[in-house]
């Protein structure tokens, strides 16, 4: 989604681990491509990041931009070609997360069950690797739709508002085989008010870890801003999980993050969603 800096991490991890390994290890003398490719059911392809990486004795401060690259999603017979977007996101891309690629047709239509198989051609290398979209989250739902927001004449006001039985909002759906999911909740909102002033600025934006369940419960305090948010649960498959779990690692574990690119390292891997929304209206 939507996670870029989470792909970071791991490329950050990736270095590290390469630069930390025995002492012996051979100097990578040539540029490694690193592959964030996520698809979304009913969504356009859009989200497809090349980066390449600096060998250990490169001088250089910036990684080669991958912006030449053949990069081609196929579904059974179907091929899209994908092509970069130099507009995407221009004063970070070049120098932070690489460059974007995305399909430019309208006749590329990712459903439940589909199984697309990604081919990167860059130079002498070629990548490859396979995702199966999941089903959607089956009977998503929300014990809130509004919540009404008073007056804090004082600090005890918000508290006893947050923790008040009627503002906990508790997400619900079926899970019989305990797949892995996690949330996103996103006000859409333009220039949407803070919710208490009093308190630092905070992000817009919450994004759980994966997790196993059938429910979520969710305080007040992570809503932090007044107006409408979508809030997102994806289905997501067991390689993303892996690849979150080990991007947690610190310098007393050193394995490499999990990877399932074939010739390269990264993550190609596709999701599933349903949406509900919840509203905080000022109380009159």
């Amino acid at each position: 989604m939507k996670n870029k800096f989470f792909f970071i991490g791991l490329l950050t991890s990736v270095l590290f681990t390469i630069s930390c390994e025995d002492d012996l290890a051979p100097v990578p003398d040539a540029d490694i491509i690193v592959v964030r490719a996520y698809i979304y059911a009913g969504q356009p392809v859009k989200d497809v990041i090349l980066m390449s990486t600096l060998a250990l004795d490169d001088e250089s401060e910036v990684a080669v931009p991958i912006d030449s690259a053949e990069v081609i999603l196929s579904r059974g017979l179907e091929q899209f070609t994908l092509v970069p977007d130099y507009a995407y996101d221009t004063t970070e891309t070049d120098t932070t997360f690489g460059i974007t690629y995305y399909y430019p047709g309208d006749d590329l239509i990712v459903a439940k069950g589909d199984t697309f198989k990604l081919q990167v051609n860059y130079m002498e290398q070629q990548l490859t690797a396979e995702a199966v979209v999941p089903a959607k989250p089956d009977s998503f739902s929300s014990t809130v739709d509004t919540l009404w927001v008073p007056k804090f004449n004082r600090n005890i006001d918000y508290i006893r508002w947050i923790f008040a039985d009627s503002n906990i909002v508790h997400l619900n759906w079926d899970n019989p085989e305990d797949q892995y999911h996690y949330l996103l909740m996103d006000n859409v909102e333009t220039n949407p008010e803070q919710l208490e002033r009093n308190l630092p600025p905070r992000f817009r934006r919450f994004i759980s870890q994966p997790f196993v369940d059938s429910t979520y419960t969710m305080l007040a305090s992570t809503i932090t801003h007044l107006g409408r948010h979508n809030i997102v649960l994806f289905h997501v498959q067991t390689d993303y999980v892996l690849l979150y779990q080990s991007s947690g690692q610190d310098s007393r574990d050193l394995n490499e993050p999990y990877s399932n690119i074939n010739g390269g390292l990264g993550m190609f891997t596709a999701f599933n969603s349903d949406t509900t929304s919840l509203v905080l209206v000022k109380a009159e």
